[in-house]
């Protein structure tokens, strides 16, 4: 059952779709009207029903949507009903073989895989004094208030690009463990990152591509699937935009490529975020093999104003929450260029 506020957002949305653009997504809208009815509000009739709503629900709601995240383009988002989901499946088995007549048909062999994420709980705590909402001629408090909405979706923006690299790291005060896949998600033997990790270029790109193409899956078979998603740090995002975008290859005296056809133009959609490590890439097709695993969407609570602090000193407290978890399922579908080390 949605609420009556995110009723009237629907209902206010929908008298503005123009049906007949030839721009109009059905996908598009399911998706957003989805994400919409995620956000749900939780309320006492003991709080200031005007604050929470006026103040920070509606603030931190709008704000939820429409930060720039990029995440989404590159994860599968899947609902979860349960402390913990479990993925699985089987590789593909041996190819048919000549059967003479009256010869006995071989036996397949085959392996498969099994993964559990497990939900787990973010949220934070705002606290104000009355008097900083009594007197608050800018709205700059309720506005901050209504930021818990901005801080979450980045927060998820972190840790999905912390986990797609797999190592254990920390940005502004997020902790994001390592993967828990076994092994780590990159390594030699799976053959999914180099030996010596590289500047992304021209060259190493060609390379990553040939790597990902021609990396095989535990039994030895091909594992095929072709990479269309490149992630980068800021650092290389031009770089690599004029690699995409180029229709001809650099022009250098050393290069026997040189004003060749570009083989790169547009194969890749480029992807860049300040929560990337300085220098570090990926090449592949993420959404195929890493998982955001949502639980529990953004929910704002705020502490009834006749209990505890807001009795006893006239605190105004707000409490954000919301449970997921996101790892990688099969890291073959990523090829890791670097870390950021090199």
């Amino acid at each position: 059952m949605l609420s009556k506020r995110v009723e009237m957002v629907l209902r206010e949305a929908a008298n503005r779709i123009d049906f007949l653009s030839p721009d109009l997504s059905f996908r598009r809208l399911r998706e957003a009207a989805e994400r919409i009815a995620d956000l749900h509000e939780t309320n006492s009739v003991t709080t200031f029903g005007w604050l929470l709503r006026s103040a920070v629900q509606e603030f931190a709601n709008d704000i939820y949507q429409n930060i720039a995240v990029i995440y989404p383009n590159f994860v599968t988002e899947i609902r979860s009903n349960r402390r913990s989901e479990i993925y699985g499946g089987l590789y593909r088995g041996e190819m048919p073989r000549l059967t003479d007549a009256g010869e006995k048909f071989q036996d397949s062999t085959f392996k498969g895989f099994e993964r559990e994420l497990i939900n787990y709980k973010f949220g934070r705590l705002e606290s104000f004094e009355r008097e900083l909402f009594d007197d608050d001629q800018t709205g700059q408090v309720r506005a901050r208030a209504g930021n818990m909405g901005e801080n979450f979706r980045l927060m998820e923006e972190i840790y999905v690009i912390k986990r797609l690299f797999g190592a254990a790291s920390s940005e502004e005060g997020v902790d994001v463990p390592a993967s828990t896949y076994p092994g780590g998600p990159f390594t030699i033997a799976i053959g999914n990152r180099p030996a010596t990790y590289v500047r992304v270029d021209a060259t190493a790109l060609e390379a990553a591509h040939v790597a990902a193409r021609s990396i095989v899956d535990p039994i030895g078979r091909k594992f095929l699937y072709v990479p269309t998603t490149l992630l980068v740090s800021p650092i290389d995002e031009f770089t690599v935009m004029r690699i995409i975008n180029s229709p001809i290859m650099p022009n250098t005296a050393a290069s026997a490529t040189a004003m060749l056809v570009n083989p790169l133009q547009g194969r890749y959609a480029v992807f860049s975020t300040p929560y990337v490590r300085s220098k570090a890439w990926m090449l592949g097709d993420f959404k195929k093999g890493f998982v955001f695993q949502r639980r529990d969407p953004l929910e704002i609570i705020q502490e009834a104003p006749n209990t505890g602090m807001g009795f006893e000193q006239e605190i105004y407290a707000f409490r954000g929450r919301e449970r997921f978890e996101a790892d990688w399922i099969e890291p073959r579908f990523a090829y890791l260029g670097n870390d950021g080390s090199v």
